[in-house]
């Protein structure tokens, strides 16, 4: 029996090539460095057009594709900006909350956390990372027609990106942003 989701369902992993190859052919596929096993695709997307950002993203799936663990965040498939890291948006955007709301504490409270909306936390090798949340886990359903794939979770990702890119640009509210009324 293989130990891997990609060596023990072919089929899905075919399907995964296919579909991240359609809709976005520059992303390419590799295995992780660190032991795991795990695949991963990286590219660039820049969802805003010429205007906006150039987002450098790592697609990692994880050991259990394509189920999600019960009430964990971002589906089987974890998206990670490699750069911009949300850290250091983050960084320029907290001060600007924090004087918007009256400091910190009131900034988290309305659920900025890092001063972004949908995204969480999690250890990365060494460091902590902060990953865009593309799956809600009471949304996510895995089985044998659905289930999360890398180019269903960077469809979400990039349309994270550009309400993002929009939020920080002033040209949506905070209510808009934090709630996901979109």
């Amino acid at each position: 029996m293989a130990f891997y989701w990609y060596q023990s369902d072919p089929d899905l992993y075919q399907a995964e090539v296919a579909a991240m190859r359609k809709f976005f052919p520059s992303f390419q596929i590799n295995q992780l460095q660190d032991g795991s096993g795990r695949l991963y695709w990286r590219g660039c997307v820049q969802p805003m057009g010429e205007g906006g950002m150039v987002w450098d993203l790592m697609l990692i799936y994880k050991n259990d594709h394509p189920h999600a663990t019960e009430g964990e965040y971002g589906g089987s498939i974890q998206i990670l900006p490699v750069k911009p890291r949300l850290k250091d948006i983050a960084a320029r955007m907290m001060p600007l909350l924090e004087e918007t709301y009256g400091g910190y504490d009131n900034a988290a409270s309305r659920g900025f956390g890092l001063g972004l909306p949908h995204i969480y936390r999690q250890n990365f090798g060494r460091n902590e990372e902060y990953f865009i949340c593309t799956a809600d886990p009471k949304y996510f359903k895995a089985g044998q027609t659905r289930s999360t794939s890398a180019a269903s979770a960077l469809s979400w990702a990039c349309k994270w990106i550009m309400l993002c890119e929009m939020w920080i640009n002033g040209e949506i509210s905070d209510d808009v942003a934090l709630e996901g009324n979109y």
